[in-house]
């Protein structure tokens, strides 16, 4: 069976595509499909140009015509303004013109400064540990082929042939130590340079645009169906814990006016004229610390009722309690909050008036529904609400029933299908509750979470993205009601995967969002408060371990001298450990160098003094015909290197006249130039 074999050839080729594929991973969906398929097409046509030998694709004068019409191409498809798309078509097309022309070393150069380029474009898209992963392996490759390509363009010249692949395994190995001493480095840099107290920039892409998740507002009949998305809305440490996810609802906008199609929020004006009533919480506070992600708008949330917040931007309260940003953050932020139950109170007049609002089209067939419910205390009307919405009857699905393929009414799901997802529960029961003379509001948000115990926090994703009612109840206050099925009868329906989803992540999953998690605290969340505080905390470790560890007058009486001499024979026993293993290994290695192929190969590399790095046996003839002096000045060291590499018996004193011997030949070519 044929065995396929790589030409070394074709490496640097290969190295370029596995570059422009990292760049594609670290673009994400901002690289459009177009872009990826000439991407993908001029690739191929590279490889197996390079793997034949040749490049018979296109002249320079078409490549260059081609790369033109590709850029105005990406131009007219992104749209004048959308920059971030336009630099991301644009690099993908200027790697897809080069695949067509990698030849040598100049051409892997503008390759790797092209990825480098949009690995610096996907930084405006995101910011996670991933981008980090990526720009290391886009760096680990450059360098793997920087040093590469100019040992395959300068074999292609020689009657040798080609380098071989121990020399590519070589320089794997020493591209990675490069970069395992350099990450410490880059740490050490990003901890001690100075940075500003906000990002150099304040444009995001735009998010959220048509994801599922959190919403300010509630409209429900333009839509048809649903779609979840897993990614992150914030994590949040809690404290006291939780009982559970079931517990955990996550209070974003509250809605109180109602056009019909539409809930929007925004409490009544004469409230808002007179500013927030300040919240007496009812026992203890549940303190979270939340890390945000940019895509929930300049909503804050928290559990109940805030209290208290501690957060570095620029933010307002509503009268309803209600948190929002004056700008919605380009980053990842964090902030603290405390939360509890508030204090029954009274209505306003313009509250109660707000609370319950109504539209003025509503159907009489709706009207004449909630009528039925009527009677009684608030409280009696809400239990013979909720046991309503709680009937095998109604179900939960993402999308619209069949007969409604334009989406339905808010009284075609009270009326007719009594199926839909928890927009139409909440509207239909704040709707019904009003009709029934008690104050009602809806909350948008989140409902349950996902619990890391590595991390000690909850994962709350966009696809718990949930809306319930706030019901006013004389005593009470503002009671949570949650009427949608899928979440007080699981997988009915469907059901929401999310709030009634297990407390724990999976665990693969749980230790990548963990490694997400420290990225978030100790990379993008590195404020310089926070670099001051850790140098300042540093420094005075060490002035205290400095003053500690000081000869004292009375040796029993310093603090700590059972310890810190503990440290001191721990450290110098360590290193008599290591001398010991060093003596050992060299041991090893002098018994080694006694043996024969040891001081041949030590004869091989010798030659590189004089610039030759072909070490196959035969090779160096190749090197001594092409040295430009006259044979009398080279022949004894050229017979002095044969004994040495091909003799029965090579030793150290051989090696050390034909070093001297090249060291002599070194100078004549010198002065002969």
């Amino acid at each position: 069976m044929p065995v396929f074999r790589l030409p070394t050839r074709s490496v640097g080729p290969v190295l370029a595509a596995l570059m422009g594929g990292v760049l594609l991973l670290a673009l994400g969906t901002e690289a459009e499909p177009w872009a990826i398929a000439v991407w993908a097409v001029a690739t191929g046509m590279g490889l197996y140009g390079g793997w034949r030998g040749r490049l018979p694709w296109l002249t320079g004068a078409q490549r260059l015509m081609l790369g033109l019409f590709l850029l105005i191409l990406a131009w007219l498809v992104a749209g004048w303004g959308n920059w971030l798309a336009i630099a991301s078509q644009t690099v993908l097309v200027l790697l897809a013109v080069k695949a067509l022309e990698m030849r040598g070393q100049r051409d892997f150069y503008q390759v790797a400064a092209l990825v480098l380029l949009g690995m610096g474009v996907a930084a405006w898209l995101r910011v996670d540990i991933l981008l980090g992963l990526f720009l290391l392996l886009a760096l680990y490759l450059s360098l793997l082929g920087l040093l590469w390509q100019p040992l395959a363009d300068a074999a292609a010249d020689r009657v040798a042939g080609a380098p071989r692949w121990r020399d590519f395994r070589y320089m794997l190995l020493f591209s990675l130590a490069f970069l395992l001493v350099l990450l410490p480095l880059t740490g050490l840099f990003f901890l001690l340079l100075p940075r500003t107290p906000t990002p150099l920039w304040r444009w995001a892409p735009p998010q959220a645009m048509a994801r599922s998740g959190f919403s300010p507002d509630l409209s429900p009949e333009h839509m048809t169906r649903l779609a979840l998305d897993p990614a992150t809305a914030f994590r949040a440490q809690i404290s006291p814990p939780p009982a559970g996810p079931g517990a955990l609802y996550w209070v974003g906008a509250i809605l109180w006016r109602d056009d019909g199609p539409r809930w929007r929020p925004g409490p009544p004006a004469a409230a808002r004229e007179a500013g927030p009533a300040p919240v007496r919480p009812i026992g203890a506070g549940v303190r979270q610390e939340i890390v945000l992600s940019p895509d929930n708008g300049d909503y804050l949330f928290a559990l109940t009722r805030p209290y208290r917040l501690k957060v570095s931007a620029a933010y307002r309260r509503q009268v309803d309690g209600v948190l929002r940003l004056r700008q919605a953050p380009g980053l990842p932020m964090r902030y603290t909050v405390w939360s509890a139950p508030p204090a029954p109170r009274a209505l306003s007049a313009a509250e109660r008036a707000a609370a319950l609002q109504v539209p003025a089209d509503t159907s009489p067939a709706v009207r004449a529904l909630a009528a039925r419910f009527a009677g009684g205390g608030g409280a009696e009307v809400v239990r013979r609400l909720m046991r309503w919405f709680h009937q095998p009857v109604f179900r939960y699905s993402l999308q619209t029933p069949a007969g409604y393929p334009h989406g339905q009414t808010m009284a075609d799901f009270l009326l007719r299908s009594h199926t839909g997802f928890c927009e139409y529960y909440a509207g239909g029961l704040a709707l019904l509750l009003r009709l029934d003379g008690i104050p009602a509001r809806v909350v948008t948000g989140y409902h349950g979470g996902e619990y890391n115990p590595m991390g000690n926090y909850w994962i709350v994703r966009q696809s718990m993205a949930h809306a319930w009612v706030q019901a006013w109840l004389p005593g009470r206050g503002w009671v949570r009601l949650d009427a949608t099925p899928a979440l007080t009868v699981p997988g009915q329906g469907g059901g929401v995967p999310g709030a009634m989803a297990a407390s724990l992540a999976p665990g693969v999953q749980r230790l990548w969002d963990w490694l997400r998690w420290q990225w978030l605290n100790m990379v993008i969340d590195l404020t310089p408060a926070k670099q001051r505080a850790l140098w300042t905390s540093a420094g005075r470790r060490m002035q205290r371990w400095a003053q500690v560890s000081a000869p004292a007058p009375h040796w029993p009486r310093a603090p700590d001298w059972h310890r810190h001499a503990g440290e001191l024979f721990g450290f110098f026993g360590a290193s008599l450990a290591l001398l010991l293993v060093w003596r050992v290994w060299g041991g090893y290695r002098w018994g080694a160098r006694a043996a024969a192929p040891y001081w041949r190969r030590r004869a091989a590399r010798a030659l590189r003094i004089l610039g030759w790095k072909d070490e196959r046996p035969g090779a160096e003839d190749l090197f001594w015909s092409r040295l430009p002096l006259p044979p009398a000045q080279w022949a004894a060291a050229r017979d002095t290197y044969l004994v040495q590499r091909y003799g029965p018996a090579p030793d150290a004193a051989g090696e050390r006249r034909l070093l001297g011997a090249l060291a002599h030949l070194r100078q004549a070519l010198k002065a002969s130039s």
